[in-house]
């Protein structure tokens, strides 16, 4: 053979060499693992919980400090990031979304002006059916990276003046085929709040029954729950500032912190 049919012999095979090299690869690249689908915008279908990033948020794109997040606040398809924690007291620390999300958050009736670091800051999801449960709710992650859920009840609704016996237990019934609808098996802790006027003693007695009598009714009534417990905070984690700016005292205020929470941890 002459040299130049050897030279275009050799150009022709290793041409060959790379189109197959490429095809291979174009091949592997459709055949491999989809891109991640974008979580819907609230977290509250059941699904379990994880602290573990899922693949839907680089680690390489997160703020300095921030943990990927399980919660689609923005409602932009991707998880928003949670920055640093805060305590509510009794066990409950939860995760905070990173940035300003006020807009996203519920806002009181009547002018009411929360407190700074009040739990009803958190965000909430809108697409939960709340017909009959005359409540907010709101989404957080634990320390841990468990998904939280959290009915906030105002006690005027469900207690008469002073007592811890529950009077329409319509809203009770509506809240346990709501948890053992969308968030059954989770762990669920009952947290009894009054606003601050009377005296202490008198305040954290009223809070330890109301959350004692609500956990029991959930408990006779078949909810669905790995755990219920039920704790008593008196007026020591106030929602809203109870008095006026002029220091007169502020009665939709009080009214906003007289208050039973439902926080339901949801299982892993």
């Amino acid at each position: 053979m002459t040299r130049t049919g050897m030279v275009t012999l050799l150009v022709t095979a290793t041409v060959g060499t790379l189109l197959v090299g490429g095809c291979a690869g174009t091949s592997g690249s459709a055949g491999g693992t989809p891109s991640p689908q974008a979580r819907p915008a609230s977290t509250a279908t059941p699904r379990p919980a994880t602290g573990t990033p899922t693949g839907d948020q680089p680690s390489s794109t997160l703020p300095p400090g921030a943990t990927p997040g399980l919660h689609d606040i923005t409602g932009d398809g991707t998880p928003d990031p949670t920055c640093g924690t805060r305590d509510y007291g009794a066990g409950l620390v939860l995760r905070l979304p990173c940035g300003d999300v006020s807009g996203y958050a519920h806002t009181p009736e009547d002018g009411t002006r929360l407190v700074p670091d009040s739990l009803y800051r958190l965000p909430g999801p809108d697409d939960v059916d709340l017909t009959g449960i005359s409540a907010e709710n709101l989404a957080a992650t634990d320390e841990a990276g468990r998904e939280v859920f959290v009915l906030v009840f105002n006690s005027d609704a469900l207690f008469e003046t002073g007592s811890s016996v529950i009077g329409s237990t319509d809203t009770m019934d509506a809240t346990i085929r709501l948890i053992n609808t969308r968030y059954a098996g989770g762990d669920i802790q009952i947290r009894g709040h009054t606003d601050a006027t009377g005296t202490a003693g008198a305040n954290q007695a009223l809070s330890e029954r109301r959350a004692a009598v609500v956990r029991q009714y959930l408990l006779d009534h078949g909810v669905r729950a790995a755990s219920v417990t039920s704790v008593g905070l008196g007026s020591s984690r106030p929602l809203a500032e109870e008095t006026n700016p002029d220091g007169s005292p502020d009665p939709e205020g009080q009214r906003f912190d007289r208050r039973v929470e439902l926080v339901v941890r949801l299982p892993r």
